[in-house]
């Protein structure tokens, strides 16, 4: 996919909002079968869904709904978003079976420490046909913590394929090794 922007949808009466895929890793090798996300605005949250028609390795520790350490050892889908004003960035992890994790960093991979008491609430199903995720992050605590608004900037990954696992970004951030941790390359957003 590779885009300079990424689409936070309003709600809909029609359901859930259109997904979009990513289908190259981070080599722009093809990743089969593709993997879907999308953000949308839904009831005084950010609402982010991710999902693969693929079997995934989740973390043997991780239940939906509750905070885990270390998802990105196994299939996760993750996202960032950077606070415009402090240059702070959070990361936020989804296991396929619906455990999160988050974390604040001040720099590329220099965390400020773990966030369990953000709001967010996450869910998921998987099984041997794929998997689907979500997770609900409060706007007053993005707001309040990230300045999350117009000038935020954001990301979307995700490792498949665990344990040999496949990179994927939805946003051109750079060559060398994977490497999500570059937040001065992240995409700006736009309504949908």
């Amino acid at each position: 996919m590779n885009t300079n922007e990424l689409t936070i949808f309003e709600p809909s009466s029609s359901g859930s909002p259109p997904l979009t895929e990513i289908a190259r890793d981070w080599f722009c090798e093809e990743v089969d079968p593709s993997a879907f996300f999308s953000f949308s605005f839904e009831k005084e949250a950010l609402v982010f869904r991710a999902s693969r028609p693929a079997e995934a390795l989740c973390h043997p520790l991780a239940r939906e709904g509750l905070f885990r350490e270390h998802l990105w050892e196994y299939d996760v889908a993750e996202f960032f978003l950077s606070d415009p004003v402090t240059g702070n960035y959070l990361e936020f992890n989804l296991s396929p079976n619906g455990a999160h994790w988050a974390c604040l960093f001040k720099s590329p991979r220099c965390p400020v420490g773990e966030l369990r008491e953000t709001g967010a609430s996450s869910r998921g199903t998987c099984g041997p046909e794929g998997w689907q995720t979500r997770a609900d992050l409060p706007l007053l605590w993005l707001e309040e913590h990230l300045h999350f608004g117009p000038r935020t900037r954001m990301n979307v990954t995700f490792i498949v394929n665990s344990p040999a696992q496949k990179f994927l970004t939805a946003v051109n951030i750079g060559d060398g090794d994977p490497d999500f941790h570059r937040p001065s390359r992240y995409a700006r957003w736009v309504r949908g």
